[in-house]
């Protein structure tokens, strides 16, 4: 795409931002006459209007203009009167506080230019802190997208009119996010596209406008777009503010004002439903959020400052169209020198799928043509990897985009480490068709969130296959997977690794893997893994582990903590909760 951007840009008091954020915009390798910025200033009493004047002087863009207002009119409404100034047909919303990377305008036009017509926004990805809302790792789809650093077509804004105006700031992004998506456009999340944000001081950070404008404006996007049963339980979520310590000293009375007028100007924003009625939009509260997060809200990103070759090694079986999920995924990493080994347990069924959709990439395939079982196909995989380090991807499970970028840049960061696991959601589906695949997921949950500890690792595998990166030098050590299990093989493998190393926890979730929601297949899998459970524990029962004195005292610590039934059920929501009963109920049932 070489065609002209419009940056709008809403400034408030913002002077120590302006310096950072033009000269970002300065070093994009983007043609600075296709780049045309517009500063919307909300009547500023600093020198934010002076420091962007002087700026505007001996410019190298395609257009700078500055449009002061004499009143401070919020986010949406500044944003609006810079779209009505411009005439690119894309619109960059960037909050002031921001700082592009040089190939950030760059990637964003590639993206547009290979998008379809049904796209209308484009959603950077935020550094240090990444925007923690669920994405789809496949397609990259959003539900909603933050307008601190996103590019929308103006036609597509225009036709949904912008932003709401009665909205001040806080959650404007949600409701845009909404209105596209409810006149069947669709959102897409960008991670190759970086912008850094710096809207937080310290990490865990709580602004009061944002609690209390976020907490309100939720109450009424419960009015615009949802049932009666969401407004209802908004006003039950907002009672419960007034039994929490708030950001600001006049706290219950901030809440008591924002509560008496919702009254009233939830009606306003009611119209907006009973007006849209037909469009048939399904939104989704989840308590203050409007989707599911992942954990990693507040870890610090960053790119790795050094690329070693990553061998991302998948198993799979004559199932091409699953395999094409977590081949995507895979496609879709920020992290780009990757080597993806795909070994097929049988006949080269996927062969023709790989070769028309993915020889862009750089992969190895090879098929056993007969059936040899899933150890055998994970160890030639192994020996055919060429990378400094490995990650399994079983061909059912995928990466979110920053996967392997995350635990790399933890393994460089922590050389003495040679080894590093993150965080997954369980995902458990139905599937309803293999091809094309079509597949039901009944929820997102964080089954583990362990530090590591050898000595539980003895009694239990708390890292999923996927999130383990580790270095070949354990491979060539202590060997691939042991051909005699049929499952937990890679617990197995990561009882030899750990047994001469420590694993790097990273608190971030990275990672899907999937399990089946029948009752039926589950109670096998069940019985399959609680078999060789005992196998393995056998296995390794005069396995020596290096462990310090210190390390075990905490080690033993942490295991004493996890006794509780309270820490065996904590952070899991009330459906994972039940889903969990049910099958521990069935299996019972099953084995009487």
């Amino acid at each position: 795409m070489n065609t002209g951007i419009d940056i709008i840009v809403v400034t408030y008091n913002s002077e120590k931002w302006i310096d950072g954020l033009i000269k970002s915009i300065e070093n994009s390798h983007y043609n600075h006459k296709n780049i045309h910025l517009t500063f919307v200033d909300n009547a500023s009493s600093d020198n934010t209007v002076l420091c962007l004047k002087e700026k505007q002087v001996n410019h190298s863009f395609g257009s700078f203009n500055i449009i002061p207002l004499s009143e401070n009119v919020g986010f949406g409404a500044a944003n609006n009167i810079g779209v009505e100034k411009t005439n690119q047909p894309y619109v960059f919303f960037l909050n002031v506080d921001t700082e592009l990377l040089p190939d950030t305008l760059s990637e964003l036009a590639k993206e547009i230019e290979n998008s379809d017509s049904s796209v209308a926004l484009w959603e950077c990805r935020q550094f240090p802190y990444e925007h923690p809302k669920l994405y789809n790792p496949v397609n990259l789809e959003t539900s909603w997208s933050s307008a601190a650093a996103c590019v929308v077509k103006r036609e597509c804004f225009n036709e949904v009119g912008g932003f709401d105006e009665k909205i001040f700031m806080y959650a404007e992004d949600v409701d845009l996010s909404w209105r596209l998506r409810a006149n069947g456009y669709k959102l897409k999340y960008v991670p190759q596209c970086v912008v850094y944000h710096y809207t937080y001081k310290n990490a865990g950070e709580v602004k009061p406008n944002q609690f209390y404008n976020s907490t309100f404006n939720n109450l009424m996007l419960r009015y615009k777009f949802g049932s009666f049963k969401d407004i209802v339980n908004g006003y039950f979520l907002y009672n419960t503010l007034f039994s929490v310590n708030g950001p600001a000293a006049n706290h219950k009375r901030i809440l008591i004002n924002n509560l008496l007028k919702s009254f009233f100007i939830g009606i306003k924003f009611r119209k907006w439903y009973r007006k849209n009625k037909h469009l048939n939009f399904k939104p989704t509260f989840r308590g203050w959020d409007y989707e599911l997060t992942r954990d990693g809200a507040f870890f610090v990103n960053e790119k790795p400052r050094k690329s070693p070759l990553v061998s991302v090694i998948v198993r799979t079986c004559g199932r091409p169209n699953v395999l094409r999920e977590a081949l995507k995924s895979i496609e879709n990493q920020t992290y780009k020198n990757i080597q993806v080994v795909i070994v097929e347990d049988g006949p080269d069924i996927s062969k023709e799928m790989i070769e028309k959709e993915f020889s862009h990439l750089n992969y190895i395939y090879y098929a056993t043509i007969e059936k040899v079982g899933r150890c055998k196909v994970g160890n030639i995989a192994l020996s055919l990897a060429k990378g400094e380090y490995f990650n399994f991807l079983d061909d059912d499970d995928v990466f979110y985009a920053d996967h392997v970028e995350v635990l790399v840049n933890a393994l460089i960061n922590n050389p003495h480490y040679q080894a590093a696991y993150s965080l997954a959601f369980e995902t458990p589906i139905k599937v309803k068709s293999l091809n094309p695949y079509v597949y039901e997921e009944l929820f997102h949950n964080v089954q583990y969130r362990q530090k590591f500890n050898k000595l539980l690792l003895l009694h239990q595998n708390y890292f999923p296959i996927q999130t383990v990166l580790f270095s070949r030098e354990l491979y060539e050590k202590f060997g691939g997977f042991d051909v005699n299990l049929e499952v937990l093989e890679d617990w197995d493998l990561w009882i030899r690794y750990a047994s001469h190393s420590n694993f790097l926890f990273v608190e971030k979730l990275t990672s899907i893997y999937r399990v089946p929601a029948d009752k039926n297949l589950s109670y096998e899998r069940q019985q399959k893994l609680d078999k060789y459970l005992s196998i393995v524990r056998k296995k390794h029962e005069n396995t020596v582990l290096e462990l310090a004195v210190g390390d075990l005292r905490e080690d033993v610590e942490n295991l004493l903590q996890r006794t509780s039934i309270i820490y065996k059920f904590k952070n899991m929501d009330f459906r994972t909760f039940l889903f969990k009963v049910k099958n521990k109920i069935y299996k019972w049932l099953r084995s009487k």
